[in-house]
């Protein structure tokens, strides 16, 4: 799958164009009416004045050699110095001008990049993982600050660099510019050619960097299986193979680069040769001087270096057309829709699911069918049912994480969808059987960086989430806190989460298998601390062990995403239906897997 993914983005790319890329960056550049039209008014500038040295040494020609007035020398060189000088300061502020530019475009477009991603739907993050996300975000925001850097910006003005000495030369001589421009066309059909072999060159070699990168990680993360399992020796000649094959490409790659400098070094050597044939066997004809003859023969010699600028950063940076293109993609993803903007002063927490429909495709089977349920405000409510049984669909409905248009769901006899977003998660609270931990410390993990969340209340919720014991053992609430809570157990970090949930006192309150895969010792800490989390607020629990859910209000069972039962966890046991079943075949599992205690001696 990620393969196909890359080999499209491959073929989107080779569609794209810097004017296309261009014309995406305008409306970001174009905020800056003010820097863009410095920008060019000093490439203008600079490359005008550029025009004038070889001028220079022509009147140095036509006047201090030809004609020995030598008292021009002084003047000459005093005006080549200073127009040397003034490019040379147009330069910096040219260059200055443009990377400041630059910088703040990428700034701009990674912000909102940032702001949109936060904004996007669920069913996005589903369907692409973290990893292609951040590098959208990271490295293929700085490709395309070189793409503008050094692609378009140094192209442009290399092209105005050739606009400028094509017209110098048409202004000494039309005639004889005519007759030098006759191979340009055939360099232009040469270079176009060559340009086509790199960049299919440059996506193989990238392609093969890709498997490499990917067989790496792989291998890196399964390492401790290829030492138990004695497989070195594969893994070393499956990498030494693949190191070969990207080596061939880089080498092909290297020889179509080595033959562009020479080539375009060829067609340059060409053209002023014919240009002096030309000029010193019809210099008369052509009305031209010793002095402009010379001037013409520098300006033809600078108009191919600018041409070789433009050729080298098109093929280098084409290679970076498809991280321009992700990055486009990325803000053309669609947001989450914002249907709603009314709000709640405080949520009493009545729910009501009312012939409630859902899938995740539009033509897709129906995940959740005829859903009604009514929760009542502070209500404890535990859904039931085997994986698949439409359990988390219908917390994810509540919190609005997709959309649903077959039903209603209400809050506080408010449809949800009448509901700000921003509101709507302020009322609901989440811990969840994952729960993220953030790098930091204590305080950062449980408040979240909220200013609202005083000190004095993210310390009153971790003693009350049964926390304080792992805080200190931590070196207190500003003890460090390691990236996804890697120096935490996976007990210690659901108490962190049901620590952060307090904190932020939600009127409504979601346990997603939250006293899944811990330790009794845990399970007893946490069970005192969703106690003391459920209480006075209304909650919504699914659970595998049922042992967690005997005191809940109200059970509710779900088969193929239909409710089959509902009642306390008595009433359900006396139906003797599915959650009867369901409970047997824990306790016999239980049974099963618990040895049996040695019998007590005698004495």
């Amino acid at each position: 799958m990620n393969t196909s993914r890359s080999l499209q983005e491959e073929t989107r790319a080779k569609e794209l164009s810097f004017l296309v890329v261009f014309k995406k960056l305008w409306p970001f550049l174009w905020t800056h009416k003010s820097m863009v039209l410095a920008s060019v008014g000093l490439v203008v500038l600079y490359s005008g004045i550029g025009r004038s040295i070889p001028l220079i040494f022509g009147k140095a020609v036509d006047e201090v050699i030809t004609n020995k007035r030598l008292e021009l020398l002084t003047v000459l060189a005093g005006i080549y110095f200073a127009v040397e000088i003034g490019r040379t300061v147009l330069s910096f502020f040219q260059s200055y001008q443009i990377q400041k530019l630059g910088n703040i475009t990428l700034y701009e477009i990674r912000q909102k990049l940032i702001f949109h991603v936060q904004k996007l739907p669920l069913k996005y993050f589903d369907a692409n993982p973290s990893g292609r996300t951040v590098t959208r975000v990271t490295n293929d925001v700085l490709a395309l600050g070189e793409i503008f850097s050094q692609g378009i910006a140094g192209i442009l003005v290399s092209l105005f660099e050739m606009a400028t000495i094509y017209i110098t030369m048409l202004f000494l001589s039309w005639k004889l510019t005519f007759v030098v421009s006759a191979f340009v066309p055939l360099l232009l059909i040469y270079c176009t050619v060559l340009s086509r072999k790199i960049r299919f060159q440059f996506g193989a070699t990238k392609r093969k960097l890709s498997s490499i990168n990917a067989f790496s990680a792989e291998h890196l993360t399964g390492m401790k299986v290829i030492q138990l399992f004695g497989r070195e020796q594969t893994i070393r000649e499956r990498f030494q193979k693949l190191s070969e094959e990207y080596k061939a490409l880089q080498v092909k790659t290297i020889r179509y680069f080595a033959l562009l400098w020479p080539s375009i070094e060829g067609f340059s050597i060409l053209t002023i040769s014919l240009a002096l044939f030309f000029g010193a066997w019809f210099r008369d004809s052509l009305g031209m001087t010793v002095g402009t003859l010379t001037a013409f023969i520098i300006l033809l010699q600078n108009f191919f270096r600018p041409m070789r600028i433009i050729l080298e950063k098109y093929n280098h940076l084409q290679n970076s057309l498809s991280s321009a293109d992700r990055v486009f993609q990325l803000l053309d993803e669609a947001e989450e829709a914002e249907t709603g903007s009314q709000t709640l002063q405080k949520a009493k927490g009545h729910i009501v699911f009312k012939n409630l429909n859902f899938s995740y495709q539009e033509s897709g089977p129906l995940i959740l069918k005829n859903i009604n349920l009514e929760i009542q405000p502070g209500e404890s409510v535990a859904l039931v049912g085997r994986t698949g049984s439409g359990k988390s669909t219908t917390i994810s409905l509540l919190q609005r994480l997709y959309p649903y248009n077959q039903g209603q769901i209400y809050l506080d006899g408010v449809e949800l969808r009448d509901l700000s977003l921003a509101e709507l998660r302020k009322r609901i609270g989440v811990v969840q059987q994952d729960n993220f931990i953030f790098s930091g410390n204590f305080y950062t993990n449980i408040g979240l960086n909220d200013p609202e969340i005083t000190v004095e209340r993210m310390e009153a919720a971790a003693k009350d989430a049964q926390c304080m014991e792992l805080i200190e053992k931590h070196g207190g609430f500003e003890g460090v806190v390691f990236e996804r809570g890697a120096n935490l157990s996976h007990g210690e970090r659901q108490l962190l989460a049901f620590s952060r949930a307090l904190a932020f006192d939600p009127d409504v309150l979601i346990l997603d298998e939250a006293t899944a895969n811990i330790d009794s010792i845990s399970e007893s800490k946490i069970q005192q601390a969703m106690e003391r989390l459920t209480q006075g607020r209304t909650s919504l629990i699914i659970a595998h062990r049922l042992s967690t859910i005997l005191k809940c209000d109200k059970i509710v069972v779900l088969s193929h995403g239909e409710i089959v039962e509902m009642g306390t966890h008595y009433e359900l046991l006396k139906a003797n239906g599915a959650y009867a079943e369901f409970f047997r075949s824990q306790q016999e599992s239980f049974l099963k897997n618990t040895p049996e205690l040695p019998a007590p001696s005698e004495s």
